[in-house]
């Protein structure tokens, strides 16, 4: 979700930036995220070696291990792309001078993050690394382009244009620095009270507010697909076993991938269930897939092949 100004993400931003990474499974990580936070807190040594990662120099570049890996990775790149950097103390290469080099003349259009193999080998488990170094970018909380092994700058340069490129317009952009005078701060307190709802649990409270927001910023699509977030995850609190093959059926697993932002498989099974089903089924299953489609944006490529798909469906 967009964060106006210069506030931290809360609770909610974290939970939906986390439920985008549905390209890998970071659902451990998170868990041991969370046991570590709690050892250091109880001022014991986490259960990995080395502990939480330490901030890199400036805001492009940042130390990661698993600790914080929601924070820094998950959460900030719903803001600018993150490029993981995989790297071991055992094998240092030139790459990874070169990526802070680029990282530092980007001034914040993305952040270099390196990741100790030895002191955090749940990361490169999760995004199924085979060697070291190996790169990773990461924007809205899912892995969208990687290579292996060292890189000449000129291609280096070519394959961050490329991922740069892919997320203009998708992400919020850099928050500012907190620590600059002239930063403002935007009060939004309708957003605010709505991810507070959120953070909070209480679905049908967060769904209102994030309505009302929609009536008044229905050009907003990180807020419209917030509400059909909390709309899905409500859903799916309270609906109950479906027969196989029904309508009810088909909008349950449409709100469990959307739940888990498997937008495509969500429009899969819509417009699969559109083809067999006629009149007023076949309505309500036309609604329901319109309304996700708003949470995107026009161009966005899944929405272009899922209307295609839903005009063929129809006639």
């Amino acid at each position: 979700m967009t964060r106006p100004g210069n506030r931290p993400p809360s609770a909610a931003e974290q939970k939906l930036a986390a439920s985008l990474a549905g390209a890998v499974d970071l659902s451990g990580l998170k868990s041991r995220a969370e046991a570590q936070r709690g050892a250091a807190a109880a001022g014991r040594a986490p259960g990995q070696p080395g502990g939480g990662g330490a901030p890199g120099a400036g805001a492009s570049r940042v130390e990661v291990d698993e600790a914080t890996f929601e924070q820094e990775v998950l959460v900030r790149s719903t803001q600018v792309p993150v490029v993981i950097e995989l790297v071991s103390q055992r094998a240092p290469t030139a790459l990874t001078a070169l990526l802070a080099a680029l990282a530092d003349e980007a001034n914040g259009a993305w952040v270099h993050a390196t990741v100790d193999v030895d002191l955090a080998p749940g990361i490169a488990q999760a995004l199924q690394a085979r060697a070291v170094p190996s790169v990773f970018a990461v924007a809205g909380g899912r892995p969208i382009a990687d290579f292996e092994g060292e890189q000449p700058e000129e291609a280096l340069r070519q394959w961050l244009d490329a991922v740069l490129r892919a997320t203009e317009g998708k992400l919020s952009g850099p928050v500012p620095d907190t620590d600059d005078p002239e930063a403002e701060d935007e009060a939004d307190p309708e957003l605010d009270a709505a991810e507070e709802a959120l953070s909070e649990g209480d679905l049908v409270t967060a769904e209102e507010r994030f309505s009302a927001l929609v009536e008044t910023r229905p050009a907003d699509h990180t807020i419209v697909e917030a509400l059909r977030y909390v709309q899905a995850g409500r859903r799916v609190s309270e609906e109950t076993d479906t027969a196989e093959g029904s309508v009810p059926a088909a909008l349950r697993s449409a709100d469990l991938m959307l739940v888990a932002a498997e937008y495509d498989s969500a429009f899969s099974v819509l417009t699969d269930a559109i083809r067999v089903h006629f009149g007023d089924d076949r309505q309500i299953l036309r609604t329901r897939l319109l309304e996700i489609l708003e949470a995107l944006p026009a161009d966005d490529p899944r929405v272009l092949v899922a209307r295609r798909e839903l005009a063929s469906a129809l006639y």
